[in-house]
């Protein structure tokens, strides 16, 4: 995706065009809500053999489902190949690993034999949990997986860095890779990472084309991380602006 009119999409149709338009995003919505509900339920099915530790992630995928039937429509969007591509291998490639090794070499998810660096795992997988569904839920109305502007989310976990969801992630896969510390998950966490990278361009270029302030907002937030020394250019009602820091 590029910053250009060809990349970012904002057209103005005709009626019929606009009734096939949403028609397509509906269609869109619904597959998205039956994705993610399927996962919820045979997350549930797991569960008695793995425990209470997959209620984050069904709560997770839930709440996803729930998004694609509430969500704006989309003000513009990303077609290229490669933003496709970043957008769904970023958000499938580490489940298809975990089902792929669970199937053919689970050798490849071997637990740490170190029970401190175990609990510390679970510990970051339990934060990245409620860190990801906390910005998943303000991100509700515009919830998608390719590279779309729906609306321009500054609130909850947004007011202090642009992709806490991904922040999420990265805590929960890093924690998983301390309770699983093998060679193959640490390249696919690496691969992951290396998608998603790409995936927050194609993403900014999208909100950057359709939201004028996306600028100002980038400058006073981190990306991933809050960083120290700039001012939050959205504070709460009624508050000066503050200070974000790590």
């Amino acid at each position: 995706m590029s910053s250009n009119a060809a990349a970012a999409s904002r057209s103005y149709p005709s009626s019929s065009s606009e009734r096939q338009s949403s028609v397509v995003s509906r269609a869109s919505d619904w597959a998205g809500f039956i994705v993610f509900a399927s996962l919820a339920a045979w997350t549930l099915r797991r569960m008695p053999a793995v425990g209470v530790f997959l209620l984050p992630t069904i709560a997770h995928e839930l709440v996803s489902a729930l998004a694609f039937l509430i969500r704006d429509g989309a003000r513009a969007t990303s077609r290229t190949l490669r933003a496709q591509l970043a957008a769904y291998a970023g958000t499938f490639l580490l489940f298809a690993f975990f089902q792929a090794v669970r199937l053919v070499k689970p050798e490849w998810l071997a637990p740490t034999n170190y029970p401190t660096m175990g609990a510390t795992g679970l510990l970051m997988w339990l934060c990245g949990s409620a860190v990801s569904l906390s910005a998943l839920w303000a991100l509700r109305y515009a919830m998608s997986i390719e590279p779309q502007a729906r609306r321009l989310v500054r609130s909850g976990p947004y007011r202090h860095v642009r992709h806490p969801v991904y922040l999420g992630y990265v805590l929960q896969y890093g924690g998983l890779l301390l309770m699983y510390p093998t060679l193959a998950f640490a390249v696919a966490v690496m691969a992951w990472l290396a998608v998603t990278g790409a995936r927050i361009r194609y993403e900014e270029r999208v909100l950057a084309s359709a939201f004028p302030e996306y600028h100002e907002y980038r400058l006073s937030t981190g990306a991933v991380l809050p960083v120290i020394g700039r001012r939050s250019a959205y504070p709460r009602h009624g508050e000066p602006a503050k200070v974000t820091i790590v």
